[in-house]
C-alpha cells in the first residue's frame, strides 16, 4: 500500500513548509502561543535539523509514497533514532489520504524499516486535540505510557 523512502532535498523543502504550518497551530492551541510567536518557534525547530548525513545520521526523514506509484508522496514522517530506541517526532498525510488505511500501512513500513536497522521500541506524543491520530495509534499497538504538562511562568 505505501512505501517509505528518504525524502530528496526537493522533498525536504516542501515538508518544512507544511511542518511549519501544522506545528505552528498545534503550538498556538496547546500552549496558547500567539500565531507568529508560533510560526517562528516551529521555524526554529525544523532549521536546526537537515536531511541525515555521515555526522547525524539520527534524524531520518522519510517520503511515503504510494506503492502502486512508487512516485506519488502522500505524507511525511519525521524520526529521530537513538541506538536501540526511535521517537516519531512527525507524522503527516495529506488530508485526501487520511482515514483510508495509509496511516497504518505507513506505521507498519516504519516498523519493518526501524526493526531491519535494530531498534526495539518506538514512541511519540500526539496532540490533546487530535482524537483521530490517537485513536490510529493505539489500534496498532501504542499505549499512553505519560503525560506531557507545561506551565507558563511569569
Amino acid at each position: 500500500m505505501v512505501i517509505l523512502q528518504d525524502m530528496t532535498e526537493t522533498e525536504f523543502n516542501a515538508y518544512r513548509l507544511i511542518f511549519i504550518n501544522e506545528y505552528a497551530s498545534d503550538l498556538a492551541d496547546s500552549r496558547k502561543y500567539s500565531i507568529e510567536e508560533a510560526q517562528e518557534k516551529a521555524t526554529k525547530v525544523i532549521d536546526a535539523v537537515s536531511l541525515p548525513s555521515a555526522d547525524k545520521p539520527e534524524n531520518r526523514f522519510f517520503s511515503i509514497l504510494r506503492s502502486d506509484t512508487e512516485t506519488q508522496v502522500i505524507g511525511y514522517l519525521w524520526i529521530e533514532i537513538t541506538k536501540k530506541s526511535a521517537w516519531i517526532l512527525d507524522f503527516w498525510l495529506m488530508p485526501d489520504w487520511r482515514m483510508r488505511g495509509f496511516g497504518r500501512a505507513a506505521l507498519a513500513e516504519m516498523e519493518v524499516t526501524l526493526a531491519h536497522m535494530g531498534v526495539k521500541e518506538v514512541g511519540l506524543r500526539v496532540a490533546p486535540n487530535n482524537p483521530a491520530a490517537k485513536a490510529l495509534y493505539e489500534k496498532v499497538g501504542f499505549r499512553i505510557t505519560g503525560f506531557n504538562m507545561h506551565r507558563a511562568l511569569s
